[in-house]
């Protein structure tokens, strides 16, 4: 009769399957793929990079120079008008641009798998809960009645 082979080894053998199906579904992703795309073409730009900021970041740039728009607004209002209001809406819309884009990189950045954004993490295609394994707790339930779900 032969014998048959270790258990570790069948487990080594259906962790290296089900490795390579995470990975085949990686390079298949959207994100991947944009990732591999720019990343040529910052080779081909010679090293080229524009990364944002974080989004936190951008927003505080943001909401400053909102503030400073409005107390140049204040302050050069009996002065001369032209400079006053042409200064002030200028840095008023790229306040503006930078609070918009704060806003759009965060929601962005919730929406993928990595632990660092906010997104829910997977581990063989289902997704991780950090609960309590004997279920809700009454602390969870009240929380979830009066969220309204």
């Amino acid at each position: 009769m032969p014998s048959s082979p270790p258990p570790d080894r069948f487990q080594r053998e259906i962790d290296d399957i089900i490795r390579l199906a995470e990975r085949r579904l990686e390079h298949q992703s959207f994100s991947y793929r944009m990732r591999r795309s720019t990343r040529r073409l910052g080779h081909a730009m010679g090293g080229f990079s524009l990364r944002l900021p974080a989004p936190e970041a951008l927003g505080g740039w943001g909401l400053a120079l909102l503030f400073i728009s409005m107390v140049i607004s204040l302050l050069l209002r009996g002065g001369p008008v032209l400079f006053g209001v042409g200064l002030s809406q200028l840095v008023l819309a790229v306040g503006a641009m930078l609070l918009a884009l704060a806003l759009i990189t965060s929601v962005l950045r919730g929406r993928g798998a990595s632990g660092a954004g906010g997104g829910s993490r997977m581990w063989r295609g289902e997704r991780l809960s950090y609960g309590s394994p004997y279920g809700e707790t009454l602390l969870g339930r009240l929380r979830r009645l009066f969220r309204g779900r």
